[in-house]
């Protein structure tokens, strides 16, 4: 089951599908300038990090993935051939894509480390776009709160 929606301004497609009874969303942003393979990749690893994708769950096909997604098979097969790589996901031949078992006890230290470095690349934004220290501080504390409320702005 999938639905896609497509805003005039971003070209985002939100496309829905659900895995066990888990609604899971993936956005695809033509304008982004990040390749699809990427951004499945990236959402799909997120979801598996957070546990919202647990381990032993069965991950769409190839197949179902790319005509849910309406990309190519091409695009498909790299993000899952990162994500194999990355071992997050494990195939089993005539089984499956399914979530690896090791994908939940990354290590607090490879969390930190991923965290860290969007981090840096995010204040590396910041201060390009001319903000100082403190301003950065400021809308990181601001961000925090948001996050943690729930909120969005």
């Amino acid at each position: 089951m999938h639905t896609h929606i497509h805003t005039d301004c971003d070209c985002v497609y939100t496309h829905y599908t659900y895995l066990r009874g888990v609604k899971v969303d993936i956005q695809l942003n033509e304008s982004s300038g990040i390749p699809f393979y990427r951004q499945i990749k990236d959402q799909i690893a997120a979801l598996i990090r957070t546990g919202h994708l647990e381990p032993g769950m069965r991950l769409p096909s190839v197949r179902e993935l790319t005509s849910t997604l309406l990309v190519s098979l091409i695009t498909v097969r790299r993000a899952y051939a990162d994500l194999e790589a990355e071992r997050l996901i494990v195939r089993r031949q005539g089984q499956g894509t399914f979530v690896s078992e090791e994908a939940s006890s990354m290590s607090k230290e490879q969390r930190f480390r991923e965290g860290r470095d969007v981090l840096e690349k995010a204040v590396e934004s910041a201060f390009s776009l001319g903000l100082a220290s403190e301003e950065v501080e400021q809308l990181l504390e601001q961000c925090l709160e948001t996050v943690q409320s729930g909120e969005k702005k």
